[in-house]
């Protein structure tokens, strides 16, 4: 199983570094993790967690993890 508190802090450093315009290997080596992450989530995942990590959808997914999207399935 895939602690969400690391996911939780490979989106915040990865949107971090998009924020600050910081392109290169450690931005690469991010969104790397994420996809690594993204295949581990284990079958007690939330089922929005996994749409939005499985579509890339990282400030969802964080918003998710923060509590702020409380859907429970997606709607698209």
């Amino acid at each position: 199983m895939v602690g969400y508190t690391e996911i939780e802090a490979s989106l915040k450093k990865m949107l971090e570094l998009i924020r600050t315009k910081a392109a290169g290997p450690e931005l690469l080596a991010q969104v790397e993790r994420l996809d690594q992450l993204s295949q581990n989530l284990g079958p007690e995942t939330p089922p929005m967690l996994r749409h939005y990590m499985e579509k890339r959808g990282y400030p969802k997914a964080l918003e998710f993890l923060a509590g702020l999207d409380e859907r429970k399935k997606p709607n698209c």
